[in-house]
Formats: structure tokens, sequence, C-alpha cells
């Protein structure tokens, strides 16, 4: 599968990521979006890494975005983690979900998702299907650019 779209979407991410710094005088809001989204994309990194996994080998793909939105989890993440090490964790997942898509076949791209999704609050979202590749086209072109854009914004309140 080509995964150049999902790979610059990530190259603009890191390039807003780390324009914050963990010195950059932040107001306290805008730290912890900034703290609460990285922590978020590592964790859903992860869950797509495996997902990619699964269609790779052509398992059963349910995607379950409840840990990625868990708020004890993403506390947990911050706590123990700096804004660099966020970053970095970030980069690794994100590298890790690049290598095996581009190792998933084009044919497998079609593999249907079972998508069970939560709000930002945690509230259910209607069960979805999407093919693999749809949801790779939308984290390339829309969820990461939008984290990226939200980086960028934060960055910027003081």
């Amino acid at each position: 599968m080509n995964a150049t779209q999902l790979d610059a979407a990530y190259r603009d991410l890191f390039t807003a990521a780390e324009a914050i710094r963990d010195t950059v005088e932040l107001a306290p809001p805008a730290r912890s979006a900034v703290d609460w989204t990285l922590s978020h994309l590592a964790l859903s990194d992860r869950l797509l890494a495996t997902a990619a996994r699964n269609v790779l080998t052509a398992l059963p793909v349910t995607i379950d975005n409840r840990q990625a939105m868990d708020n004890t989890a993403i506390a947990s993440l911050i706590a123990s983690t700096t804004h660099a090490q966020r970053v970095d964790l970030v980069r690794r997942n994100a590298t890790d979900l690049s290598t095996v898509v581009k190792a998933i076949p084009d044919h497998a791209a079609a593999t249907l998702v079972q998508l069970r999704l939560v709000s930002h609050d945690g509230q259910p979202l209607p069960d979805q299907q999407l093919s693999w590749s749809d949801l790779i086209r939308l984290r390339a072109t829309e969820h990461v650019p939008g984290h990226a854009a939200r980086l960028r914004a934060l960055a910027t309140t003081q």
C-alpha cells in the first residue's frame, strides 16, 4: 500500500509538534491541549498499527478507540513523559504504522474495518465499517492534518 500521504501528514505534524518545546511558555489550557493531542496520537497510532498487522495477516479488524480517548490512559502518559518524549513516542508509533501499511498488498487495502469509536468526551458514536484504504486516507488527509493544525494554533496561545 502506498503511504506517501500518510508520511507527509506526519512530517507536517512533527514540524508543528517540535516547534513546541517544554520550555515554550504556553497558557495552561494550551499546554494541556498539546499534551492531550500528542498522547492521543501516540495511543491511537499504536491501535492502528495493531489493526494494520491484522489486515496484513488477513485477520478480522476491529478498531476501538476507547483507549486512545481514555482520560486515565492519557493522563498517565502525560504524567510519565516530557513533551519531547511524547513527540518521540508519536514518531515511533507513526513509523511503525507506516511500515506495516507499506507492507500491506494493494488487494488487502479493500479489507473492511469495523469501527467502534467514542467521541472526545467518551460518548459512543454509531458503529461503522470502512475499507482499510479509506481509513488510512482519512488518517492522512483529515485526522493527522487536523491535529497538526491544532498544534500550530496552540503554539501561538500564550
